[in-house]
């Protein structure tokens, strides 16, 4: 019989669907600390409880506040909590450092997809392909469609963010003749210059880039960090893309900057509401490219994610403390509870 119970309570099965092989490499993983693994799609806070009440290991895959304050309190026998993704919105990590639990994200699973998908917003809005294709599909054939755009090499970039993501694409566009300007306030210069980019200042940046890519989680500081203000610095005409999350863009802000033309053409994975209201004032832009919250996304990132996933979770319940952990203050509590960790040497 299992010792520990294991539950990934929700995920996305319209995109990211487990396998069947994928999920029996996760129950082996599993397995091989004595736990089992349920899995289901519980889409609020109750069946989500409803689930996880009793579970020794939580996961979810959803971005939806799922693990709050009040769920987590009622996960009396919970070990760790893993978001099976980069964000841990999801989850209220304050109210689940005060319980003594670790909260852990999976960091590299979508390194390549997320900058992939980054550049590939660039170059469409760079060579205005929105709104070529919109013009043609509707039956026109107007070449002035293309006015103006905009060769990418000799460009600068500015990258918001410099994690695993934001240097993928700096080490990129680098290669491809372009400037980057990293901003990341706990990165030291040496670090960022290995990577292909110069450290500045956010308002150097916002001076100074031709192209700005976000790549930041969503946080207190980070909420509508591109707002009225923030707009007002950049240079006329630069190109916006957001791969992170859509409240870090105050979208009022950025429609009068697309209104005056201080914004040339906007890239948006992700949106303040998702999916992207009807009544949007976005949709009026047809130099604005939109896609569905879909840049993690490759056929060989879903596997990764829900293996990783499991290893994470099968390592802290053998005790084996991860790098992973986004609240490591936690773990003086956490130890008190469960026992001492050995330390990741991964």
């Amino acid at each position: 019989m299992a010792r520990y119970h294991t539950v990934l309570a929700d995920y996305d099965d319209d995109l990211f669907d487990i396998t069947p092989q994928t999920l029996d490499e996760m129950r082996e993983t599993l397995a091989a600390v004595e736990a089992e693994l349920a899995i289901d799609q519980r889409r609020s806070e109750e069946a989500v409880l409803d689930m996880a009440r009793d579970a020794d290991f939580v996961m979810v895959q959803s971005v939806r506040p799922l693990l709050t304050a009040r769920v987590i309190a009622q996960l009396s026998q919970c070990r760790g909590i893993i978001r099976l993704g980069l964000g841990v919105d999801s989850v209220d990590v304050a109210a689940a450092t005060e319980a003594g639990i670790p909260v852990s994200n999976v960091t590299d699973w979508c390194t390549d997809e997320v900058a992939e998908h980054a550049m590939a917003h660039m170059f469409a809005c760079a060579r205005r392909l929105t709104p070529l294709h919109t013009m043609i599909a509707d039956g026109r054939w107007e070449r002035d469609t293309a006015v103006p755009a905009f060769r990418i090499r000799g460009k600068t970039l500015g990258v918001i963010g410099f994690g695993r993501t934001g240097r993928a694409v700096a080490q990129r566009m680098s290669a491809l003749g372009v400037t980057v300007l990293a901003y990341h306030p706990r990165q030291d210069a040496g670090t960022i210059a290995q990577h292909g980019a110069h450290k500045v200042s956010l308002d150097e940046l916002l001076q100074r880039a031709d192209l700005i890519s976000l790549h930041v989680p969503l946080t207190e500081e980070t909420h509508h960090m591109l707002d009225a203000d923030a707009f007002a610095k950049m240079k006329d005409g630069v190109i916006l893309v957001n791969t992170s999350r859509g409240a870090v863009i105050d979208e009022t802000a950025l429609v009068a900057a697309l209104c005056t033309g201080k914004v040339h053409s906007a890239g948006l994975d992700v949106m303040e509401q998702e999916p992207l209201p009807g009544d949007s004032p976005l949709r009026a832009f047809g130099n604005v490219t939109f896609t569905s919250h879909i840049a993690s996304y490759s056929v060989e990132a879903v596997g990764t994610l829900y293996r990783d996933g499991a290893q994470i979770a099968a390592d802290l319940l053998a005790g084996k403390w991860v790098s992973t952990v986004v609240n490591p203050e936690v773990r003086p509590k956490a130890e008190a509870r469960w026992g001492k960790y050995r330390d990741d040497q991964s």
